[in-house]
């Protein structure tokens, strides 16, 4: 969805407005990062993640629903408001890292995990250039994306229901790599447009605040789920 079109943008200039937004648009989600990290740090050293795992459905509900809190009540939320349920989010992701990770990191080694954090950081990074530097029109391959996203849930969900009866090794290993290149493309895409935003909006207004974090908040999902399909392609690849 296109959160700038749920917030009127007045059009501004100037390198300062450019700057402002664009840091308040990485430093949330590296804030988010952070936040993700420390939690399943927290849940891992404690030995807690033992307890927690069997309820990892119950992370993957609450975040769907800030999600949805979020589309839904935009221009309701006070910008307090947005940023607590953009830290719950990531405090919630933490706590679902935190509990699946060890099982990843006793069934492949720990080096895997690292391997996976590596090439995302490397492959977001390179995305989010080419989004910020291409001259190119990105706005249909943002449409087909947000298509692919729906197509890549749908699947997801299938794969879901179908293991329960037979073993789906080789689709989930398609859906890593599909799901690698749309988050990969969304990168690119929500990069793009946000810098577009930066030359729009005053970057210390109320609005222009919690359009920074509605962004940070994409660009924090694309780079967890960059990572996640890594971990997941990875891991495939050591059971050979």
């Amino acid at each position: 969805m296109a959160y700038n079109d749920r917030i009127t943008i007045k059009p501004q200039s100037g390198v300062g407005q450019v700057n402002t937004f664009a840091t308040q648009v990485y430093g949330w989600m590296t804030a988010g990062l952070a936040l993700t990290a420390f939690v399943a740090w927290f849940i891992y050293k404690t030995g807690l993640y033992h307890a927690v795992l069997p309820f990892w459905w119950i992370t993957a509900i609450g975040t769907f629903a800030i999600a949805m809190t979020i589309s839904s009540r935009l221009n309701q939320i006070s910008f307090s408001g947005l940023a607590t349920l953009f830290l719950a989010y990531s405090a919630l992701e933490g706590v679902f890292f935190g509990s699946v990770l060890p099982g990843f990191a006793a069934a492949f080694g720990g080096q895997i995990i690292w391997t996976a954090f590596g090439s995302a950081s490397l492959i977001f990074a390179i995305a989010v250039a080419y989004g910020v530097f291409t001259k190119s029109d990105m706005t249909s391959l943002g449409r087909i994306l947000s298509i692919g996203v729906i197509g890549l849930v749908a699947v997801t969900l299938l794969y879901m229901v179908l293991s329960l009866f037979m073993p789906m090794t080789g689709m989930m290993l398609i859906i890593s790599y599909l799901g690698l290149m749309i988050f990969v493309g969304l990168t690119a895409y929500d990069a793009n447009q946000i810098r577009k935003m930066s030359s729009q909006v005053d970057g210390y207004s109320v609005m222009s605040c919690k359009l920074s974090l509605i962004m940070a908040l994409r660009m924090y999902i694309n780079v967890i789920m960059v990572f996640w399909y890594l971990l997941q392609i990875f891991s495939s690849s050591s059971r050979r």
